[in-house]
């Protein structure tokens, strides 16, 4: 059999060039997307945030551990969502009590429900947690339980969609004491929009510790979360949280307010002094 000729033989000049399909582009965070399209529905994005988080509390039964606007995706239909993270655990009902002053309190639903309540705000008045984390002095106010102030009719959050049944449920979620936080599905109702249709819908779990799935012991309450993050802690944690990031919560093991789990583990013993802080100060004045 005879060789092809040269012009016979296909040069790769000849060869047909096929046009390279274009990578899919990678999903947007929450934090990109309202910068990209500031007229978005605010509102109903983080709605479909707080889906994806009852559903990790009430269905899955775990804990996020990182609930920030940079964790939060917006996919090509312009629906947000909220992948699990490294930090995300298993919640355990045995609670935990810190053992000595210095121990961060362990991560629970309140710890989500408090992050989550930051990641609202930031996207309402573009005010970053993380760089309010950055002054000590108010690092000091947060972890008192001083909340933010709120922004006051007219103003771009008002008209983004903030609205008075949205900012009293955010002031809940600040509350200094994690057991006083509302239930992300409570959260959902604040909104004005239907929850999640889980059929049915399992109570939700008490704000307990969470530990690793195979039972080790307990496990670091910032998990992989960044200390600079307001949105991944309780109190002392929260405090680290906006610390942290949004999830500075206001309580130490050493402060006035005690935590839920070190409640549960005096609760048979006397009463100790009130723990509680009244907020009807910040509420009026907010």
């Amino acid at each position: 059999m005879s060789s092809p000729t040269p012009s016979d033989a296909q040069t790769p000049a000849d060869t047909p060039t096929v046009a390279p399909v274009p990578a899919p582009p990678l999903p947007l965070s929450l934090k990109e997307h309202l910068a990209l399209k500031p007229a978005a529905d605010r509102r109903v994005l983080l709605l479909q945030v707080a889906v994806f988080l009852a559903f990790y509390h009430v269905v899955e039964r775990v804990i996020h551990g990182d609930v920030k606007l940079t964790s939060v995706f917006v996919n090509d239909s312009g629906d947000a969502q909220l992948p699990k993270s490294r930090s995300t655990v298993p919640i355990t009902s045995l609670p935990r009590a810190p053992t000595n002053p210095e121990e961060r309190l362990p991560m629970t639903t309140a710890t989500d429900v408090y992050a989550f309540a930051w990641l609202v705000f930031y996207a309402f008045t573009d005010i970053d947690p993380q760089v309010l984390a950055r002054n000590p002095q108010t690092m000091r106010l947060i972890a008192s339980g001083v909340k933010p102030n709120r922004p006051g009719p007219g103003t771009l959050p008002h008209q983004r969609g903030l609205n008075d049944t949205i900012w009293s449920m955010l002031v809940r979620c600040w509350d200094i004491s994690p057991a006083a936080r509302p239930p992300i599905t409570e959260v959902l109702l604040a909104f004005n929009l239907p929850a999640p249709t889980v059929n049915p819908l399992p109570a939700p779990p008490p704000p307990y510790e969470a530990r690793p799935a195979g039972g080790g012991g307990p496990t670091d309450a910032f998990g992989s979360a960044d200390a600079d993050d307001p949105a991944s802690t309780d109190g002392s944690r929260e405090a680290s949280v906006v610390g942290s990031a949004a999830t500075a919560e206001p309580t130490h093991a050493h402060a006035p307010t005690e935590s839920v789990d070190r409640q549960r583990d005096t609760e048979d013993n006397d009463p100790g002094p009130d723990t509680s802080m009244s907020t009807e100060g910040d509420d009026a004045a907010n």
